[in-house]
């Protein structure tokens, strides 16, 4: 990797569509399990574990970035709440808990990223199957619709954009029973990255962490004020979740209770 310059592996952008999405993840998610042990499964920076720990559920993180797991190692030392999450680094195709140690799972954004060489987004599934209790909950997201490639998967180092129903079947072939599918990003979604995301990173993609921070629109662009006002007017979208126009995906399913015999 070019010296000084970032992917999102190591530097997450949180901005309006980050946040939209991760609310969804929790609307679909909360109703399904009111509480217990949850793993956030390739966390990046944290957001949505803090969220959920905040709510009340006992959170563990895994994150393969060394960057990502430093940085909220010393955000945790820093908190003293008893429920705050736990991290460790591990690859979510090689997951370092027990069998049917998780009561519900959240995966955001990430088996996009899996490589078939370290077993691919089927490897991943098959371990959340494995340290999902049965009847236990996972809500997870990607990115939709391979026509849509642009330079924005080609800097986030994705391997793939989803079918929807291939994503579908990743899981309800690997013991799971899927209760709810949600496209996002369309037609809103779909405009603010043509028109206001793809137009930044075209500017600042090859740049280092320090000079992209110093810029005008980036400055800008971490208002929270800003950021949750779009946020929240990307909700408009789901009116279109039936269809498969969007920019992402999210699948809320079950671990199958098998019968005894």
């Amino acid at each position: 990797m070019d010296s000084g310059k970032t992917h999102w592996g190591e530097s997450e952008i949180r901005g309006p569509v980050h946040l939209f999405r991760e609310r969804l993840m929790l609307r679909l998610f909360c109703p399904m399990l009111s509480n217990g042990r949850v793993l956030d499964a390739g966390c990046g920076s944290g957001s949505l574990a803090f969220d959920l720990s905040r709510l009340g559920y006992k959170v563990n993180m895994v994150e393969y970035s060394p960057e990502f797991v430093n940085s909220i190692s010393a955000r945790i030392k820093l908190n003293k709440e008893n429920n705050w999450p736990n991290i460790q680094r591990a690859s979510i195709t090689n997951l370092p808990f027990a069998d049917s140690s998780f009561d519900g799972i959240v995966c955001g954004e990430v088996l996009e990223h899996v490589l078939l060489e370290d077993g691919g987004d089927t490897a991943a599934v098959e371990q959340f199957a494995r340290v999902l209790r049965p009847g236990g909950v996972i809500v997870s997201s990607v990115p939709l619709n391979p026509s849509l490639w642009d330079i924005s998967d080609d800097w986030a180092l994705h391997v793939k954009r989803y079918v929807r129903e291939d994503f579908v079947n990743l899981f309800s072939e690997r013991g799971f029973e899927v209760s709810s599918v949600r496209v996002w990003g369309f037609p809103l979604g779909r405009l603010y990255h043509r028109y206001v995301f793809k137009p930044w990173l075209d500017r600042v993609r090859n740049y280092t962490v320090a000079q992209r921070e110093n810029r005008r629109d980036t400055r800008l662009g971490r208002s929270r004020l800003l950021i949750r006002g779009v946020a929240n007017f990307f909700r408009f979208d789901e009116l279109f979740s039936r269809f498969p126009w969007g920019r992402g995906l999210v699948v809320a399913a079950r671990r199958v209770v098998k019968e005894r015999v």
